[in-house]
């Protein structure tokens, strides 16, 4: 059987090849800008990526394309925003499917009852508990804002409520 990480490779591949042939100059550009990110962290691996490491890189890529488009929206450049969207679009189907909304905030409740969390100084705590249980199937910084308002929450209840 094939190693997970080679069929993601593969299917990079096959899915460049196709960008090129429909002339979708994009998607083209940004699975050739994601195939030099994984090519130069194999490099400095000095061996070829686990799927979980490329599921990383495009974790990252994601996230720096996020980053940019609110720099672009504070900027006033919709246009750049927009584009970046775009290109975020192109990547995300080569994530596992995320968890909706709602899974989100009852993991974020379970697990901040579950360890006891109350204040926002369980923070620490209940965030790598948290991503540990969601397994990169949600975005860090939405279940950072959950978990601040699941303790933000907490604190407010009287103590045998949480």
């Amino acid at each position: 059987m094939k190693d997970v990480a080679v069929s993601l490779a593969d299917r990079l591949d096959r899915d460049l090849k196709e960008a090129m042939r429909a002339g979708d100059n994009r998607r083209r550009d940004v699975i050739r800008f994601l195939r030099a990110a994984i090519t130069n962290a194999s490099f400095e691996k000095r061996a070829d990526l686990t799927d979980d490491e490329i599921l990383d890189v495009i974790r990252y890529q994601i996230k720096q394309r996020r980053d940019s488009i609110d720099l672009f929206r504070a900027g006033g450049r919709d246009e750049l925003a927009a584009e970046e969207e775009a290109q975020i679009a192109v990547l995300q189907p080569y994530l596992p499917a995320q968890l909706d909304h709602d899974e989100l905030v009852e993991i974020v409740q379970r697990v901040a009852r579950e360890l006891g969390a109350r204040s926002p100084r369980d923070m620490a705590r209940l965030m790598p508990a948290v991503l540990a249980e969601t397994d990169g199937r949600a975005e860090g910084r939405v279940l950072s804002e959950l978990a601040r308002q699941e303790l933000a929450r907490r604190s407010s209840l009287p103590e045998n409520q949480s």
